[in-house]
This record gives structure tokens, C-alpha cells and sequence, in this order.
């Protein structure tokens, strides 16, 4: 035995955070020996000599690896338990395991569980279902994940949602406007923002605006409170930003309250086509007030550019000092090379 595993009890017992002045360190002392512990028993394999008596027993260990986030000693008990010691999993321990195979995007273990999930009591639990799809999700198995959507018996906008998320995720948008027809016309379940956030990305993927600025029109004649929704009011202006209509693009950019940086920049970049370089600067002063977003490398190329062709010294040193203080961008080359060339004018 270590002198470590031999101080290991005692010290826990002795060390506790709350009868300490100094618990910071306390508390550092119990992590250490934690993570000390943690590591002699995966060298050691102590895994596979755990005398586990019963399922409550497999989920509690199971549950205590996922808390020191050991989530590989976890499925390693899970699979020990199934091949040695005829581990008999439960509902809570599917939901503890799928969680944690969603957690670290292990697809292999995930396909690894569902054979075994088939062959059990729980294979039809809406729950579990819901899980694995969540899984094959997460891992980026978007067929799989259809498979299990296709099996829940009650489907709803939420599950709709996660699906056509995961397809705009992977590069299938014309996956997540079937869906959408599907989701209004098949199970008659009405969409929400989010459903129409992730249809509107799909059209401009796709580039399939008419259908777009129909669902946009569909939103308009039922209720102006989506207006109110920062996310799907944005990629609403997106999508007219994307087809070319910016006169549209900006009247909705004008109407709500926090139009976020990429819609700003592709603005300031079509007033710069137009060579319409003072309202271009006055974007990026709105932008400015708005204490909710930050100012970006495309930003400051934007406005910059708008700057070195009006001369305007003065706010090229502002926005200097902009980028200071984000300490973010000044040593961007691009951003270094605008700046020298505007400063340089003033001294000529």
C-alpha cells in the first residue's frame, strides 16, 4: 500500500473545508488527494475488482465517476459490469451512461449502449429515445438521430427543433426545410421562433429566399412580437442582407433593439460599395452604445476602410484607442496596416 492510499482516509476525514480558517487551501488538499486517488485506481485497474452487490449499487458508482468528471471510468465500470460481472442496468443507469456519452461525443459507446438498450425492458421508453437521438446528434450521426426521431410516438417542437439544428449544424439545410413542412403539415404541431430561426438559416444555406420572405411574410400578417426575438429578428435581416435586399435589410435593422455584429458588418460593407463611407461610421457609433455586443476584426476592417477614404485623422485615433482597450486586435496585420497608412497622412 502507498503511503498515499495509507494517508488517503485518514486525511479526508481530518480535512474538512468548513472547521478550516484557510479553507481555500483545504479544499485544494482534498482536490489533490482526489485526483491522486482517481489516478492509482485507473493504473491499478481496481475497476474490474469492485464488489459491487446490486444495480443501486453500479448507478451510484457510476453517478460518482460523472461527479469527478471521470467520465472513461465510468463506461469502463459500465462495460466491466455487462462482461464480467453480469451487471443488470436499469432506466437510471441508461440515462446516467447516455448522458455521458453525449457529454464527451462518444459515438462508439453510444452505438455500443443502443445494441444493448434493443435487447432490454427500456427500449421503447419516450425518454430513452429522446437520449439516443440526443447522442447521435451531439456525435454528428444525423442519420441515426433521424432514426430515433422517426420512433418517438410523441413528437414535438422541441425534438423538431434539436433535429434541424443538428442538420444546419452538419451542412443538411434542405433536411431541416423538409422537416419544417413536415413539423406544420405531418404531426400539425405549430413551429415557434426557433423553428423559423432554423429555417430561415436553411433558406440563405440554400440560397431559397422567395421561400424564405414567404415564411417572413406568413410571421408578419399573424403578429409583429417576433420582431422582439433578437435571434430570429436577425437572421431575418440576415436573410434579406444575403438575397440583396438591403434597403428591406436595414428598415428591419432599424426596428429592433439589438441587431447583432455580423449584420452590422455586412452593412457597413455595402455602404462602403456604395462609397456612402459617413454612414458606414455611423454604424459603428450605434454599434458603439450597444454595451451587449463587441466590436470584431471585420469591424475594424469595415470601418477603417471607411475612415482612410474620408482622411477623418481624428476618428482613426479613436478607433485606435478603441482597439487598445479591447486589447484584443492591435496586433492584427491587416488593422496595423490601415492604421499606418491613415496616421501616415496626417503627418505628410
Amino acid at each position: 500500500m502507498s503511503m498515499l492510499n495509507f494517508l488517503h482516509r485518514p486525511l479526508k476525514i481530518l480535512i474538512d473545508p468548513r472547521l478550516f480558517i484557510c479553507r481555500y487551501q483545504s479544499q485544494r488538499l482534498l482536490d489533490l488527494l482526489n485526483k491522486k486517488a482517481a489516478i492509482e485506481v485507473e493504473h491499478n485497474d481496481e475497476l474490474e475488482k469492485l464488489p459491487l452487490q446490486n444495480t443501486i449499487e453500479w448507478n451510484k458508482k457510476i453517478k460518482f465517476y460523472r461527479m469527478r468528471n471521470e467520465e472513461k471510468n465510468a463506461l469502463k465500470l459500465f462495460e466491466i459490469g455487462i462482461r464480467k460481472y453480469e451487471f443488470q442496468p436499469d432506466y437510471i443507469t441508461y440515462i446516467s451512461i447516455l448522458e455521458i456519452c453525449k457529454d464527451i461525443k462518444d459515438i462508439d459507446s453510444g452505438h455500443y449502449i443502443h445494441r444493448l438498450i434493443n435487447k432490454s425492458s427500456v427500449r421503447d421508453n419516450s425518454r430513452i429515445q429522446s437520449l439516443l437521438m440526443e447522442v447521435y446528434m451531439k456525435c454528428g450521426d444525423v442519420d441515426s438521430a433521424r432514426d430515433m426521431f422517426d420512433l418517438l410516438k410523441h413528437r414535438t417542437v422541441v425534438e423538431y427543433n434539436a433535429l434541424m439544428t443538428a442538420y444546419n449544424t452538419h451542412q443538411y439545410p434542405q433536411r431541416t426545410i423538409d422537416l419544417f413542412y413536415e413539423m406544420r403539415e405531418k404531426d400539425k404541431i405549430k413551429p415557434n421562433n426557433t423553428s423559423s430561426m432554423l429555417f430561415f438559416q436553411a433558406c440563405v444555406k440554400l440560397q431559397l429566399f422567395e421561400q424564405g420572405k414567404a415564411l417572413h411574410e406568413e410571421l408578419k400578417q399573424k403578429t409583429s412580437a417576433y420582431l422582439k426575438n433578437k435571434e430570429l429578428s436577425n437572421q431575418i435581416i440576415a436573410m434579406y442582407i444575403a438575397s440583396g435586399d438591403y434597403t428591406i435589410a436595414e428598415e428591419y435593422f432599424n426596428q429592433i433593439k439589438e441587431p447583432n455584429v455580423s449584420n452590422y458588418v455586412a452593412l457597413m460593407n455595402y455602404y462602403n460599395k456604395l462609397k456612402n463611407w459617413e454612414r458606414t461610421i455611423q454604424l459603428y457609433d450605434q454599434m458603439k452604445m450597444q454595451r451587449k455586443i463587441q466590436s470584431d476584426i471585420a469591424t475594424y476592417l469595415a470601418v477603417l476602410t471607411a475612415i482612410k477614404e474620408m482622411n477623418n485623422i481624428d476618428k482613426a485615433k479613436q478607433v485606435k484607442e478603441d482597439i487598445l482597450k479591447q486589447n484584443l486586435w492591435q496586433n492584427h496585420v491587416e488593422i496595423q496596416k490601415l492604421l499606418e497608412e491613415i496616421l501616415k497622412i496626417s503627418d505628410k
